[in-house]
């Protein structure tokens, strides 16, 4: 039997690139999926396809910046599923040049406040929101996506960095206040992922410079991050709590 067989995953931001990963591997290791996105097409599309496993994968229309969306998110799954597993607080803010090519005092208060908004704070409002139900069951596991600038720095992109740090320090948090009810929380830190929105974001040379950055010497697929994700929402897994595990092929090393 599948480890997640019969599990109920909401992956947030979920209809393209690393969340449509995430989707497609629980998918076929038997959980249900609840694919989100502010486009409900677009979720509905991805839904389709993950029907093909047998599984009972639903599309749910949300903007994790807006408390309404987020509530009727929890309440819609629980309402179908009856119970809520495992929550992935992948959605964030896409990599625009605007906040990631320009330096720290060019980039405004409302561009950080947009930023920690959408990667920070939407992570949030999703975790206030979850664990109340999965304390009724006494169990469920937080995975939040985080980048490795939150660890080693980087000399652009400040409010990225900035708001992914605090995704590590929420999964801190969250681990130590609510282990004692079997919620685990942890977290990825990606290095350079192959997902369309960062990958084209650079240059030919640009790219390649950014794949020798791995020991590995390669960018790291969507697909490996799901795999790993997928991993750690076990019971291989139930003694780890509250840690960063960093994806990036070799290059920030602990």
């Amino acid at each position: 039997m599948d480890k997640l067989s019969n599990k109920v995953a909401i992956v947030t931001g979920s209809s393209k690139g690393i969340g449509k990963s995430i989707a497609e591997v629980f998918s076929q290791k038997g959980a249900h999926v609840v694919v989100t996105s502010r486009n409900l097409s677009s979720a509905k599309a991805i839904v389709e396809d993950l029907g093909s496993y047998g599984t009972d994968p639903i599309a749910i229309k949300t903007d994790i910046t807006k408390n309404d969306d987020v509530s009727n998110l929890i309440q819609t799954t629980k309402n179908h599923y009856g119970k809520i597993d495992i929550l992935i607080n992948n959605a964030g803010f896409p990599l625009v040049s605007e906040y990631w090519d320009s330096s720290f005092n060019d980039i405004d208060i409302e561009g950080f406040k947009k930023i920690i908004e959408s990667d920070l704070i939407g992570s949030i409002r999703c975790c206030k929101a979850v664990i109340p139900v999965m304390k009724e069951s006494n169990s469920g596991n937080i995975v939040n996506i985080s980048s490795t600038p939150a660890i080693a720095g980087h000399s652009q992109g400040s409010p990225y960095t900035i708001a992914k740090s605090g995704l590590m320090g929420l999964t801190k948090h969250l681990a130590l206040e609510y282990g004692k009810y079997n919620i685990r929380t942890n977290c990825l830190a990606l290095g350079n992922i192959k997902s369309s929105a960062t990958f084209d974001h650079f240059d030919n040379k640009t790219q390649q410079k950014l794949a020798n950055e791995a020991s590995v010497k390669r960018w790291g697929e969507p697909i490996d991050v799901a795999n790993i994700c997928s991993s750690v929402v076990t019971d291989d897994f139930s003694f780890v709590n509250g840690q960063t595990i960093v994806v990036d092929g070799g290059n920030v090393l602990l």
